[in-house]
Parts: structure tokens; C-alpha cells; sequence
């Protein structure tokens, strides 16, 4: 049988950073919020659009991207189930300059700016959690910059996968990365077939092994430094 859904509250007071709110502040939180559901493909925000909303993801998956004006498809991340996107946009009031999609049916929280600022204004311990947002996610599209010139596809998919497992970003990543070889592909901008590939070297060098639901990974730290120049490892 299929596990109940729970309600936004329950899924909002599982949330470390709800938590340390002191009790009046959190029930501000909890009657502000709201959630919608998408289907895979939906848009959950679009560029250009006013960035209303702190974005984050109850089940499901999203990707981040933007489309460039040569046509090509720039990735800049994927959120998974415990995480949030877009503090940037709506702490400086902007336009989004990404889209966010569904890569599955998600269920999707939605905290309104108002209140998002209003939270920096009350609370100190929210203060210092968007600010360590603000630079982890700063360091990890550093790092996705890189890996896009990277011209080993299996250095470009060890990087990329390492880039899933921020503390701060993805709190509720565990060692089985649960994402499949097309999702992986899309989220890199890979066909399958190099995922596929690329995952084998990777698997023979005991660095993840492929399961059953996604991806073991057995040495996080050879996963993030991977160099294209040296193989062997």
C-alpha cells in the first residue's frame, strides 16, 4: 500500500531550519505556506517571472535550467526531495533568470517572499541559514561551470554527482542516490548511453556501483575530485 500523504505541516515540521524557529514564528510559517502539485514536465517557475516564492520540494524532483539564446539548454541543478531553490531571487526581489521543471510528480511547497523577508527580519538562525545557502550554492554552480568544460564525460559525471551531496543544499541525501540514468543524463545534459557508460568506468573503479533505484556511491571524495587526467585513480 501507498503511505499517506502528509499534510504541509507535518512535512514543514520534519524541516531542521522549522524546527529552531521559536514557536510564534513557526506558526506564521505553517499558515503561510502553501503546496501545489506538478506533473513531470510542468513548469514550477519560469524566467523572467517575479520571483514570489522560496521553493521547496516535499516529494519528487525539480531541475533548474535556462534556455540560451543559441538553443542550447544550460543546467544549473537539481533539487531533490528536503530541499529548497530560488532564496536568491526572492531575497533580491528579481525576475527568476532560470526555469524550475518537474522531473517527476512532485509535490511542491511554496513559502511567499513576504514572509521568506519577513523571517530574515525576526530571526537570526534563518538569517545565517540562507546566508550559508547563498555560498554553498555560489560554490556549486562554480563547480557545474567547470564540469561544463570538462571533456571526459566520466569526469563530468563523477563531478556532477558529487555536486548532489552539499550538507547545506541536500540535507537529506543518503549513499543511494536515487535518480535514474535518465534523469542523471538530463541533469547533465548526457545522452543515457554516455551516463551509462560512464557510471561502468566509474563502478570499475569503486567509486559507486548501480542499483537497484539509483546509484550507490561508495567514495564521495574520489566522486568530487575526480580528474579527467588521470583515470586510474
Amino acid at each position: 500500500m501507498t503511505p499517506p500523504t502528509k499534510t504541509v505541516r507535518e512535512t514543514m515540521e520534519e524541516l531542521h531550519w522549522v524546527r529552531a524557529l521559536p514557536a510564534g514564528v513557526r506558526e506564521r510559517v505553517f499558515s503561510d505556506v502553501f503546496e501545489r502539485s506538478y506533473r513531470v514536465g510542468d513548469v514550477v517557475a519560469r524566467k523572467g517571472e517575479i520571483a514570489d516564492s522560496w521553493i521547496g520540494v516535499a516529494e519528487g524532483l525539480l531541475k533548474v535550467s535556462t534556455l540560451h539564446r543559441s538553443g542550447k539548454v544550460v543546467m544549473f541543478t537539481g533539487t531533490p526531495e528536503g530541499s529548497w531553490v530560488g532564496e536568491g531571487s526572492v531575497l533580491k526581489r528579481e525576475l527568476r533568470r532560470y526555469d524550475i521543471f518537474a522531473m517527476r510528480p512532485s509535490r511542491v511547497l511554496h513559502l511567499p517572499g513576504s514572509t521568506f523577508r519577513w523571517l530574515l527580519d525576526t530571526d537570526i538562525g534563518f538569517n545565517h541559514l540562507v546566508m550559508s545557502h547563498l555560498n554553498e550554492r555560489l560554490a556549486q554552480f562554480i563547480g557545474m561551470v567547470e564540469i561544463d568544460r570538462l571533456s571526459d564525460p566520466v569526469a563530468r559525471v563523477a563531478r556532477a554527482i558529487g555536486t548532489l551531496y552539499s550538507p547545506v543544499l541536500y540535507p537529506h541525501m543518503g549513499s543511494l542516490l536515487s535518480l535514474s540514468q535518465t534523469e542523471l543524463g538530463e541533469l547533465i545534459g548526457m545522452s543515457r548511453q554516455s551516463i551509462a557508460a560512464a557510471l561502468k568506468q566509474l563502478e570499475a573503479e569503486g567509486l559507486l556501483s548501480t542499483e537497484y533505484g539509483g546509484v550507490l556511491v561508495r567514495k564521495l571524495g574520489g566522486l568530487t575530485s575526480y580528474d579527467e587526467r588521470d583515470p586510474k585513480h
